[in-house]
């Protein structure tokens, strides 16, 4: 029985690491994310106090 709760014990380490790790993962997108939305943000303001159309396309 003993043997029996060190694998259920080993299989919860496991799940909680992976847990952790994708939640790391995941935050690190999100701040990534945030960036490029500000700084697509900082471009349309640019753009719209300039009286310029945004430019389009995957040019950056």
């Amino acid at each position: 029985m003993d043997g029996q709760l060190g694998y259920l014990f080993a299989g919860f380490a496991v799940f909680w690491a992976g847990l952790f790790v994708y939640l790391l993962l995941l935050q690190a997108r999100i701040r990534t994310l945030s960036r490029e939305v500000e700084r697509l943000e900082d471009r349309l303001e640019e753009a719209e106090a300039t009286g310029t159309p945004p430019r389009t396309g995957a040019g950056r």
